[in-house]
């Protein structure tokens, strides 16, 4: 009896011992085949662009084909769904904006919350201006939070829609500087950045790229340093408003990927932000390289999530 207990003991060892060596082979030649990675959102889109842009250098980096998959719907939500229930072996990631994993499980039921993903790296980053319209008495972002403060409700502001990530970056502002501001949503930049401009809202906060396309005035760059192509734009900051807002995202995976394979996934990260090629693609989409290491690409995510989460339950968001 003592006997075959030890028997399956010694089968029972060496079956965990194989798994182990498998697992550590797998990951040690990782890839060994193409990657997928999946954009949670339609081809011809910038994400899609910047995503396209991004596996290239991976390609490059890997030896293999990194092939992109879109999968949109439900703001994001279906192609972050997939993400985190595929299969752990870092052979299909996805390559995400911030705002379906930091803003979407605050406001519907989603199969998955910030927790759900391992986090390679962040790419990408594109300030927020604070446009004003046309006829603005205002050239400074102190001259409009000095008005606002007298005149409360007076002022409007536009945004891409409710929940969004330039809405909750302004409602951020006014709570932290103690301002009322009506908000007046719009059903993306489109119709929102044409009110502006028709002199409909008295300002905007929209990617400093659309600032610059469409020679808009603006008081503010919402960044720690001033972007390149506004050099005469101060940031909030060099006035005296301690407030940052982007639209951002990087490189993620369902959780469990081996370590070893994003180890390599994480150096591929590290060698793509090197590249002049892809800062010149992400530039050209009014966009810049803003590299994240997994640690504090994840910490980043967590704090927005939980900043983001307050409000949109302060402003009756969720459904």
């Amino acid at each position: 009896m003592t006997k075959k207990i030890s028997q399956i003991s010694a089968k029972f060892f060496i079956t965990l011992v194989l798994i182990f060596l498998s697992g550590s082979a797998i990951a040690g030649d990782f890839p060994s085949k193409p990657i997928t990675v999946i954009v949670p959102f339609p081809a011809g889109g910038s994400t899609d662009i910047m995503a396209r842009s991004i596996s290239v250098e991976l390609t490059d980096y890997f030896g293999k084909n990194v092939v992109v998959s879109n999968t949109g719907g439900g703001a994001g939500t279906v192609g972050l769904a997939s993400i985190a229930r595929i299969r752990k072996d870092g052979y299909t990631i996805g390559i995400v904006p911030a705002a379906p994993l930091v803003n979407q499980p605050h406001m519907r039921k989603t199969p998955y919350d910030h927790n759900s993903f391992d986090y390679i790296c962040q790419v990408f980053s594109s300030a927020y201006g604070l446009a004003v319209k046309p006829n603005s008495p205002f050239s400074t972002l102190n001259g409009l939070v000095d008005y606002a403060k007298v005149h409360p409700n007076e002022l409007t502001y536009g945004s891409p829609g409710p929940g969004s990530l330039p809405h909750l970056a302004m409602e951020q502002f006014l709570e932290k500087f103690d301002l009322k501001i009506k908000h007046v949503p719009f059903t993306g930049d489109g119709p929102g950045v044409t009110a502006l401009l028709g002199n409909h809202v008295d300002m905007y906060l929209m990617p400093t790229s659309v600032v610059v396309e469409k020679e808009v005035k603006a008081v503010a760059v919402f960044s720690e340093d001033r972007v390149d192509s506004l050099p005469d734009l101060p940031t909030a900051k060099e006035q005296g408003y301690d407030i940052t807002a982007s639209w951002w995202g990087g490189i993620i995976g369902p959780k469990g990927i081996p370590e070893k394979v994003k180890e390599r996934l994480s150096a591929a990260c590290v060698e793509a932000s090197k590249s002049k090629r892809l800062k010149n693609a992400l530039n050209k989409l009014g966009s810049e390289m803003q590299y994240l290491d997994p640690v504090n690409f994840k910490a980043q995510v967590e704090s927005v999530s939980e900043t983001n989460g307050r409000l949109i339950k302060k402003l009756l968001l969720t459904k």
